[in-house]
């Protein structure tokens, strides 16, 4: 600008001079010409009028015309400047002195979001504010004192319509006063939020960067190949374990490698530093904790401007997880592919993608034949499509399925398998795999079919045994109450049939008793049951029976198809008489129970009459029996008043003694007897089906129970009903326990079911449907009187249990019965080994406690811990045990054991 105005200054300094000098020879030039031509003085002066008059219109017009010249310049010199600071990319602004906006550019006014009239109106500090008003305002001063000529800073820039702050540049000149314009400021101001966001940017990807290196688990190294010297990161530090101040003195590469490693790594290293080519070695490093640990190592040499190796860098990471997992992965391959179980892996689609031996060896298919096929290729069509879409459901919604179903061999045989699906998600939730593994139960379900056959019938004549006749008489009760059919026990009880035995052996004697067995299958007619319930009992079942009269008509029938003689086949005659007894239904008894009874004390009333005699069952025989009824009568009475309450008895945690579930135990107050025993008033409900309507009245009490306290903000613990096995006929079991759970609200997750263990050996297909059923809404389930029973553990492991309860009565005698002991280490281990919690029933004695302690079992009830309470008694517990252990957990969980 200066030198533009010196330029300026020296074109007007020659205009002038020219102006004058044209002047000057214009003068000369006409009085020269008059002096030649003009003679008359009055011509003479005509003529320099003239001459002056053209010189001063010719030098006007000249004026004129450059000063018009000049204006135009200035217009358009004027509109460029207007045009540059209109849409120049920065704001431009003029202030007074005093920093009052009196100008400023359309750019400022996209800054501020504010119109130029309205920026007029502020001052420049309010519109873009300094981060330090004190230094601004010692830099304005030092400006218009003349220290300085410009000052810049960075400053934030605040938008009037929205309030966001824009990051900008602001540059502050003084233009000094001239003439009548005083002094101002001129102020520039340029949007830096793009820098700043690259900056930010730059900011986040080197935190990226460091964040990434740190989590990949790896470390750097960078080390300089002519000083010897070299830096580390402090992850690579931590990854070797260094705990010191000197890594790159203290650390010696040679010495640190595995012995077998040392020279194939150095010659890499040599052979990246001489060739440029990448360094990557997997090798094992001796960390400063003194463990070997696998590493993955990568390098890089790197050339000076000579091209000159300079530096060999890289980076280090820990892969002892990495291997770790395919060590893991390698024995997982190695059990899959030598167990005994089919195991069968298929992508979402259920195309199969990989099978192991067992699979193959078991449906005779390879590998090859089924890969990218589904299972569809090996379906039985034993299973109709309701089964299929029962399984895909359980399957969705819960993970993973189990059970039984019937698939086809390569060669066409269709065998029984138990199988278990289990869907695998990927990291987003979504199922990416299924697994099925399976076993061939083939053998299993011929040995359950004779096992069954076996639980049913009696081995020796076919005849339905004990148990299974007693659910037929049931049946058969049951029918006849409905339809008022009348019903005919007999019960046939050979006579001398020991001598039998005695006389010809035991051998003979299993021929007369199959022989006898004939006899009265044959003698019986169509709709009669019949069962062998003892060594020397059989007992009939006669339908249809319309007197007593038809009854011992009957029981005469069979008296003589018993006395029909065996013949050995030496020729040997063998005759056995019986006695028979006969309870008659409605009239003598209404229950199966009551109905064997009467039959057995009839058959002793004909015995007494001599042998070969019959006897219906008397009224006086009934004692006991009506003391039965009685006490059926009061107990209906009882459960209608509600004068049964529960009892919970706390079981607690063998590891940190806290209470972690109760036990609800059924009580009786009679107003007239007093407290009745549940060994008496439940074998009553059992015979009766009075247990049905009462343990649906237990679950929900316990339900609504357990319910109180949660709300009552006491701690979350499992309350365990139990179930008689008379419930699985009586009622519907899984429907009345979704009913309580659902009208009570309790959480299923906090219920157990105990089942005796000789109810699971009854009837297995039927309990194992009724106890799926109850797992699939949630719930525990226990096995109580564990090792009194007599239950397969071959169906064991195939109910859906979660606990073992050891009986009492293997606990009472620790530790000073041996057996008991053994028996009850073995329940112990056998239950873990099935993945399942073992709790003791009835510890008394800290003798008892500490052996299962020792033995590892995991939970116990018993007098020890405390006696059954009344709710109210048990809530107080619950409170005192977490008061205690809010205090201090270890007093209290040591308190508590010995307040048991």
């Amino acid at each position: 600008m200066n030198k533009s105005r010196e330029s300026g200054g020296k074109r007007a300094v020659h205009g002038l001079l020219l102006y004058f000098a044209v002047g000057a020879g214009w003068v000369l030039g006409i009085n020269h010409f008059l002096v030649s031509w003009a003679t008359d003085p009055e011509q003479s002066a005509l003529y320099n009028i003239l001459a002056d008059s053209v010189y001063v219109l010719v030098t006007g017009g000249v004026t004129w015309w450059l000063l018009r010249r000049s204006d135009r310049a200035r217009t358009r010199a004027f509109r460029r400047t207007a045009l540059i600071l209109d849409h120049a990319p920065v704001g431009i602004v003029r202030a007074d002195s005093n920093g009052q906006i009196l100008w400023a550019n359309e750019r400022m006014s996209e800054l501020t979001g504010m119109s130029l009239e309205g920026l007029c109106q502020h001052q420049f500090r309010a519109v873009v504010q300094p981060p330090d008003t004190h230094w601004s305002e010692r830099q304005r001063e030092r400006l218009l004192a003349g220290e300085i000529d410009h000052y810049r800073g960075e400053r934030q820039c605040r938008r009037f319509d929205t309030g966001a702050i824009i990051p900008v540049v602001c540059t502050v000149t003084l233009v000094p006063r001239a003439a009548a314009e005083p002094a101002h400021l001129i102020c520039v101001v340029q949007d830096i939020s793009d820098a700043h966001a690259a900056r930010a940017a730059l900011e986040r990807s080197e935190a990226r960067l460091h964040l990434a290196l740190e989590g990949s688990g790896s470390g750097l190294w960078d080390w300089d190949l002519r000083a010897g010297q070299g830096t580390v990161s402090l992850s690579l530090e931590r990854l070797l374990r260094y705990q010191g101040s000197h890594f790159v003195q203290d650390f010696h590469l040679r010495t640190r490698l595995h012995r077998q490693e040392r020279k194939q790594v150095l010659a890499a290293v040599r052979l990246a530093i001489a060739t440029g080519q990448p360094f990557q070695q997997n090798l094992r490093l001796r960390c400063f904790d003194g463990v070997e640990h696998h590493f993955m190592v990568r390098g890089q040499r790197h050339l000076d401007a000579a091209g000159q190796p300079e530096r060999f860098s890289g980076i280090l990471t820990d892969l002892s997880t990495v291997h770790a997992a395919q060590e893991r992965q390698r024995l997982a391959s190695t059990v899959v592919d030598n167990t005994q179980e089919g195991v069968v892996v298929t992508d979402a689609q259920n195309r199969i993608l990989s099978v192991n031996a067992a699979f193959t060896r078991v449906l005779g298919y390879t590998e090859d034949e089924l890969l990218g096929k589904t299972p569809r290729e090996f379906k039985s069509d034993r299973h109709d499509q309701d089964f299929y879409q029962t399984m895909w459901n359980t399957m969705h919604r819960t993970g993973h399925w189990q059970g039984e179903i019937w698939n086809r061999r390569k060669n066409g045989e269709i065998f029984p398998e138990h199988m278990s699906l289990s869907a695998v998600r990927d990291e987003t939730g979504k199922i990416s795999h299924y697994v099925c593994i399976f076993s061939d139960i083939s053998e299993a379900k011929a040995q359950q079919e004779r096992l069954e056959y076996l639980a049913h019938r009696d081995a020796l004549t076919g005849l339905s045994n004990r148990v299974w006749f007693g659910q037929q008489l049931e049946g058969a009760v049951t029918q006849a109450q409905a339809s008022g059919e009348h019903l005919a026990v007999l019960l046939i009880n050979l006579d001398r049939f020991k001598d039998v035995n005695d006389s010809y052996g035991h051998g003979v004697g299993d021929k007369v008793l199959q022989h006898l067995a004939q006899q009265v299958r044959a003698a019986l007619r169509p709709g009669d049951l019949l069962g062998r319930l003892a060594g020397d009992e059989l007992a009939v079942v006669a339908r249809n029976m319309r007197h007593a009269d038809g009854a011992a008509a009957v029981a005469r029938h069979l008296l003589a198809a018993v006395s029909q003689p065996w013949y050995s086949p030496q020729g040997l005659e063998v005759v056995v008489g019986a006695s028979v007894g006969i309870c008659l239904f409605p009239q003598h008894a209404n229950s199966a129970e009551l109905l064997l009874q009467g039959a057995h004390a009839a058959v002793y009333g004909a015995k007494a009459r001599g042998r070969g005699a019959l006897c219906f069952f008397a009224e006086e025989m009934t004692t006991a029996a009506r003391e039965r009824l009685e006490l059926e009568s009061r107990l209906r009475q009882a459960l209608a008043q509600e004068q049964l309450q529960l009892h919970y008895q706390p079981q607690a945690d063998i590891a940190t003694g806290r209470i972690i579930g109760a036990e609800a135990l059924l009580r009786w107050n009679d107003p007239q007897e007093g407290a009745i025993s549940p060994a008496r008033f439940i074998p009553v409900a059992e015979s009766s089906g009075l247990i049905g309507p009462l343990g649906e009245w237990v679950l929900r009490q316990v339900c609504q129970q357990g319910q109180r306290w949660l709300d009552a903000g006491l701690p979350a613990i499992t309350l365990a009903v139990n179930v008689s096995p008379r419930q699985f006929q009586l009622t519907d079991l899984v429907a009345s326990t979704r009913t309580a759970l659902a009208e009570t609200g309790f959480p299923a997750s906090q219920l157990e079911l105990e089942i005796t263990e000789s109810a699971l050996a009854e009837r297995f297909e039927e309990v194992l449907k009724v106890l799926e059923g109850l797992q699939g809404l949630g719930l525990h389930l226990a096995v109580d009187d564990f090792g009194t029973g007599y239950s397969s553990l071959a169906h064991l492991k195939r109910f859906p249990i979660d606990v073992l309860k050891i009986d009492q009565s293997f606990i009472r005698d620790i530790p000073h019965h041996c057996d008991d002991m053994a028996i009850s280490a073995a329940i112990i281990a056998m239950g873990h080994s099935m993945a399942l919690k073992v709790l003791a029933e009835g510890v008394e004695t800290q003798e008892q406690l500490a052996f299962l302690v020792e033995r590892g079992c995991d939970s116990y009830q018993g007098y020890l811990l405390s006696r059954p309470l009344p709710a109210a008694d048990f809530a107080l517990l619950l409170q005192k045990q977490a008061l205690a252990a809010a205090a201090a957990p270890t007093t209290a969980d040591v308190g508590f054991v010995a307040m048991g």
